[in-house]
């Protein structure tokens, strides 16, 4: 990880606020740059704020936790965190664009006591310990998720959780073209199975609580529409603008991933460990 990941970042963000004018980038009204979820409080509705809800639920014990967001975005979770459970939040991204967007919604919120986001890796976090570190669609763009998770799993407090949320291939999607396509655009060098999650965790002294298949909460759009969009994508990608090509590229990887969940090869799920609770004798 490094500057080619927060100029993508910085760019998405670019081309989101400008397509936020014509009503696209949804996300970002709530802070948001993950997937929206069918939710039951909108009539089955997707909304970005879904899996705040989902996240909220498997740490219902928390009061006032210390919190890590590996990879925060635009500080949506923090903030949903800080509000429902009282938390005392670290953010780490590594574009300074979405630090700052954080931090100033944070503060307009009352909440930049309680709601800090800093450009830095999360490979290099704070010596914490945390009660919760969440990495919501951060840890697919590790070039080696096996030192993040130790990293991570290093500052996690005993009793604490880690929920790692993102799209996991399943075993026979190697053979995928839209795999390729889906890692090249969203930038993933490395995406790991469910199963290399959980021995990740027990190789470092975590347990798997619960696993999410969260995949049928997921809205992928008609073959028909994605094949159109693929069409545009192309046409559009003529255009001689070295920037907006990465935008696009990031796009039909979007495309792509629609795809490969609509074909069943890759789901979303969320994988929530924990670390044992010391023992007092």
């Amino acid at each position: 990880m490094g500057t080619g990941l927060a100029t993508y970042y910085d760019r998405l963000g670019r081309w989101n606020r400008l397509a936020h004018a014509f009503g696209y980038g949804g996300g970002r009204a709530t802070l948001t740059v993950h997937r929206a979820l069918a939710d039951p409080r909108a009539g089955g509705q997707a909304t970005f704020t879904r899996l705040h809800d989902v996240v909220l639920e498997q740490c219902q014990d928390l009061v006032h936790p210390r919190v890590l967001d590996a990879g925060c975005g635009l500080g949506g979770t923090m903030i949903a965190l800080a509000e429902a459970r009282g938390a005392d939040c670290t953010g780490l991204t590594l574009s300074p664009s979405q630090a700052a967007d954080a931090t100033a919604s944070a503060a307009q919120r009352g909440l930049a006591d309680r709601v800090r986001a800093h450009v830095q890796s999360y490979d290099d976090p704070p010596e914490g310990p945390f009660d919760l570190i969440v990495a919501i669609e951060s840890l697919a763009h590790s070039p080696d998720p096996a030192v993040s998770v130790a990293r991570l799993a290093r500052v996690l407090a005993p009793g604490g959780r880690f929920i790692v949320v993102d799209d996991m291939p399943e075993p026979d999607a190697g053979g995928s073209g839209d795999l390729d396509t889906f890692k090249a655009g969203w930038q993933c060098p490395v995406l790991w199975t469910s199963a290399r999650y959980v021995a990740a965790f027990e190789a470092h002294g975590l347990h798997l609580e619960t696993r999410l298949d969260l995949t049928p909460q997921c809205r992928p759009r008609s073959h028909a529409r994605l094949t159109a969009l693929v069409a545009l994508n192309r046409v559009v990608r003529m255009l001689p603008l070295a920037s907006l090509r990465q935008v696009l590229d990031s796009h039909r990887g979007g495309l792509a991933l629609e795809r490969l969940t609509r074909n069943g090869l890759v789901r979303y799920q969320a994988l929530i460990a924990r670390r044992p609770a010391l023992q007092v004798s």
